[in-house]
């Protein structure tokens, strides 16, 4: 009875559906069926008499069961990636002798590639899906009727030359001062492209914590660091994926972000946090910035390279009090839009067009906006006047009004002064945009962290700025 049952082994085991590995106590391979022949794509000539981890180390595939199986006496369970990316499940079980002592381990092998692969697409919707939520789509805002208005020479030369970049991928480098609409511009540049009906994705690189922006814009995996999400998390540039990713005040993006955002203009592949993968990514960069970058580069605080590569082309926007034509038309639609909005019958009395286009605008189009909507909302007749506006006709932004500061000399020193004055102008800064940091300190061109950082300083010495 054994004899036959014995010459027909080999046999009886190539028909098992599961691929079969059988070794020795010392993990040395005895046998494979045919099943695990084509699974693994190594032949039973090859397989037998080698030891599983001489295989593993030789990186045919990374883990194997025998020797746990062996030395603990137990069933083990692991699944194992093959060198052409395959992944098997494994189930080893003890084969002892009469004493109990391990003598051979059988392991039962099934492709489960199908299955890991559908897991990673589902993990990758998921996390899709997560940034999608955290960007809650205000990334792309809707362009107002004012936005696409433009009548002035200065910024019809800028859009012609806006709607040639657009045709191309070409990553484009959007310089101005605070105000003058570069976010705009980075998303009528979008909506012009072939990316149109795909992604915007808006990064503030200011406003993001430096020990997060990393993950961020790159992403990471499970485990990364501490307090990560489980499953990981896609970046934002891996979000933005077909479409448009519009890095904001780029100026501010710490230097070791800067070599890896270069590294990705150049490769086009990113890899998350905490992963050795390199992920293809095809997305167009947009940048803006109201910094100058090349007195950031001699200074050592933007990197050469990355400038180099950002200025290949480059939309430097005119700030407002340069073009002129564009106040007026610009002013009578935030104003009508607004008013439609809060449903109120406002319209422009004939004294408010000298005040407009005498004005300097240091927040140029945004602070327009805001002052239209300011309007409309405290006017309190149908019709906005001058005095309506908070705008001196005698003293115009920009020059140096001839009243002067009044001032409590006693029993105060030069600092004391010079601290009191800082106050003001800080208080004054972040009243005119309602008390948003963020605006006042771009206004004034200062970083947010050295506004925080003045405020509390005033603090100490007992002047309250908020």
């Amino acid at each position: 009875m054994n004899a036959p049952f014995n010459a027909y082994l080999e046999k009886i085991l190539d028909l098992f559906p599961d691929g079969i590995w059988l070794s020795d106590a010392s993990s040395t391979c005895l046998f494979v069926n045919k099943q695990y022949e084509e699974l693994s794509g190594f032949s039973r000539e090859w397989m037998v008499g080698r030891k599983a981890t001489s295989i593993v180390k030789e990186g045919f595939f990374d883990v194997a069961v025998n020797p746990e199986v062996i030395a603990t006496g137990r069933p083990v369970s692991k699944v194992q990636v093959l060198s052409n990316g395959r992944h098997l499940s494994l189930d080893g079980f003890p084969i002892t002798d009469e004493s109990g002592a391990v003598v051979m381990c059988i392991t039962f092998i099934r492709d489960i590639s199908t299955i890991v692969n559908m897991e990673n697409k589902l993990a990758a919707q998921r996390d899709l899906l997560s940034t999608m939520v955290r960007v809650n789509n205000s990334s792309l805002q809707s362009l107002d009727d004012g936005d696409a208005l433009v009548f002035s020479p200065a910024m019809e030369a800028v859009m012609s030359k806006a709607r040639i970049m657009a045709q191309t991928d070409i990553s484009v480098l959007i310089l101005g001062e605070t105000g003058v609409g570069k976010d705009v511009m980075a998303q009528r540049i979008h909506a012009m492209s072939r990316r149109t009906d795909k992604p915007f994705i808006k990064v503030d690189c200011g406003s993001i914590s430096p020990n997060l922006i990393e993950s961020e814009l790159f992403g990471y995996i499970g485990g990364a660091f501490s307090g990560a999400s489980r499953s990981g998390r896609i970046g934002l540039i891996e979000a933005a994926a077909g479409g448009t990713v519009f890095f904001d005040e780029i100026g501010e993006l710490p230097l070791p972000l800067q070599t890896r955002l270069l590294r990705f203009l150049q490769d086009g592949v990113i890899v998350r946090v905490g992963s050795n993968t390199p992920r293809k990514v095809d997305v167009r960069v947009t940048a803006a910035t109201n910094k100058d970058l090349e007195k950031a580069v001699a200074r050592g605080e933007f990197r050469s390279d990355l400038y180099y590569r950002l200025k290949i082309a480059v939309l430097n926007i005119p700030p407002l009090r340069r073009r002129k034509e564009d106040i007026m038309p610009l002013a009578n639609v935030f104003l009508q839009s607004f008013a439609k909005r809060y449903n109120r019958d406002v319209s422009m009395g004939e004294d408010v067009e000298p005040l407009l286009l005498n004005y300097d605008w240091p927040g140029n189009v945004r602070e327009l906006k805001s002052m239209m909507q300011e309007a409309v909302v405290t006017c309190p007749e149908g019709v906005l006047r001058a005095r309506h506006l908070p705008i001196s006709p005698a003293v115009p932004t920009g020059e140096l009004a001839s009243a002067p500061v009044e001032f409590q000399f006693e029993g105060k020193d030069y600092h004391d002064i010079m601290r009191e004055l800082e106050c003001r102008m800080l208080r004054a800064a972040i009243a005119r945009f309602s008390g948003n940091m963020t605006a006042a300190s771009k206004m004034l061109r200062m970083d947010r962290s050295t506004m925080f950082r003045k405020i509390k300083d005033l603090e100490k010495h007992g002047l309250k700025v908020l």
